[in-house]
């Protein structure tokens, strides 16, 4: 009894949860360049609670992994914060689906304006930036569910919007409060639901471009739109409350205001469009 005792308690120890709980102040960064690399991970990102600080973090791994890797410094008036887990981002990132993911509770700073790049193995990752000033952002994943969201207007021009994914299920709420310049969503199998809620305040060219998966794509009927879209029999192509001007392509009745221009690419799949 006592051997087998002793087992379970190595057993339990080995597999048992750390935890790592800190956070920073922004230490006088008026910008801040956020770079994210996880392999197998279970992720929430939102804007921090309070506005001295440059992130919070909350960070639950298993005792037989590595230790996360985190900086956070400041040089001159610019912010680096960096995050790794270590863990490879293995070529058939399928076969990693049994194992246990890290938990990863993120808060960045909104008071400054953010540079983000984030690369994900196996992810459920929701991130919401709503509210945040966003200059940039460039998202990579693996094999994940990946929920991206605008909860409130980006409190800047965002420059460039990149979602690259490899096996992914995408969804994108709230698009419009991204106050984007560029948006690219790039995937290889799944789908893409995209979500044009919120404010469109500037001109915005969107391409999506799938392998094979769905799109679909929801866009406010007060919103100047132009859309462009796969003439392929490989394609099936769905367009509700657009009239179509030939050749693929379709506007909103909407003329007045600033424009969304989107072109779709799929080389196999079906793309379905509406108006609401």
């Amino acid at each position: 009894m006592k051997t087998i005792l002793a087992i379970l308690l190595l057993y339990s120890s080995a597999f048992a949860q750390r935890h790592i709980r800190t956070s920073e102040d922004l230490g006088g960064a008026n910008k801040i360049r956020a770079e994210i690399d996880l392999g197998a991970v279970n992720l929430h990102l939102t804007a921090v609670s309070d506005p001295q600080k440059a992130f919070e973090l909350n960070y639950a791994y298993q005792n037989d992994q590595k230790v996360p890797k985190l900086m956070y410094e400041v040089g001159g008036s610019d912010g680096v914060f960096k995050l790794s887990n270590e863990k490879d981002h293995s070529s058939f990132p399928f076969l990693e689906f049994d194992k246990v993911k890290d938990s990863v509770d993120l808060g960045l700073s909104s008071e400054v304006p953010i540079s983000l790049r984030m690369a994900f193995g196996v992810c459920d990752a929701m991130v919401d930036l709503g509210g945040m000033e966003i200059s940039d952002a460039n998202f990579s994943t693996g094999v994940c569910s990946f929920d991206l969201n605008f909860s409130k207007p980006n409190k800047i021009e965002c420059d460039n919007l990149s979602v690259k994914t490899g096996i992914s299920s995408v969804t994108v709420e709230n698009l419009s409060n991204a106050r984007a310049k560029s948006i690219e969503f790039n995937g290889g199998l799944g789908s893409i639901k995209i979500d044009f809620g919120g404010k469109l305040v500037t001109d915005c060219d969107v391409r999506v471009k799938t392998g094979l998966g769905s799109v679909d794509i929801a866009i406010p009927s007060d919103i100047n739109t132009t859309i462009t879209t796969p003439e392929s029999f490989l394609t099936s192509v769905n367009v509700a409350g657009f009239y179509s001007q030939g050749g693929g392509v379709y506007r909103s009745t909407e003329k007045k205001g600033p424009q969304l221009r989107i072109h779709i690419e799929s080389a196999m799949g079906g793309v379905n469009i509406r108006s609401y």
